[in-house]
């Protein structure tokens, strides 16, 4: 049966939960990896994935452009806001054209007169305070039951209290692929 020592990323990149957000998405990017273990210390406190970040800044609302001095926007046309076809918040959407939800654009501007929200916030606000784990010698298949019961694409591997390696979705279907769950029959007499 195989195991998920025999699958799993041995000493897996980490992040500390102090780091800023801007800094996991650099990480993140740099390595070709969706998620990593998160950590105080040497004590894993929970994971952060992409879609963490992602979430994040989708909910966290965006800033508008610094606007010149003479760009005073008293001086513009009055906008009209009726209030029976459209939201509050429409009046401020189109008062300022630029606090739309862009998550993507908003995650690669740094160097914009607005806060880079990413650099704002840290790690310990956006990621999975649940710590999934399964033990090294862990048939893979309870893994990939408990990734699926779960909805998780990553499950931290913990022996003896410490975190020794990462299994993901693509470590298993990788296995799978190489036809390396199947079982294989022992010749008689062997």
């Amino acid at each position: 049966m195989l195991r998920v020592r025999d699958v799993m990323t041995a000493n897996p990149i980490t992040i500390g939960a102090e780091a800023n957000l801007r800094d996991a998405v650099e990480l993140l990017t740099r390595n070709g990896i969706s998620g990593v273990p998160v950590v105080r210390g040497s004590r894993v406190v929970g994971t952060l994935s992409a879609r963490d970040i992602v979430t994040f800044e989708a909910s966290t609302p965006g800033v508008p452009t610094e606007r010149a001095d003479e760009d005073v926007w008293v001086e513009s046309p009055p906008l009209l806001f009726d209030d029976a076809d459209m939201p509050a918040s429409a009046y401020f959407v189109e008062l300022w054209e630029d606090t739309g939800p862009d998550v993507a654009e908003r995650i690669r501007i740094t160097d914009s007169p607005e806060w880079d929200i990413l650099a704002e916030h840290t790690v310990d606000e956006a990621m999975s305070h649940a710590v999934l784990a399964v033990h090294p010698s862990s048939a893979v298949q309870s893994a990939a039951d408990y990734m699926k019961a779960s909805g998780a694409h990553r499950v931290l591997v913990i022996d003896e209290g410490r975190l020794v390696g990462i299994v993901t979705t693509m470590d298993i279907t990788r296995a799978v692929a190489e036809n390396r769950l199947i079982e294989r029959a022992h010749p008689a007499g062997s």
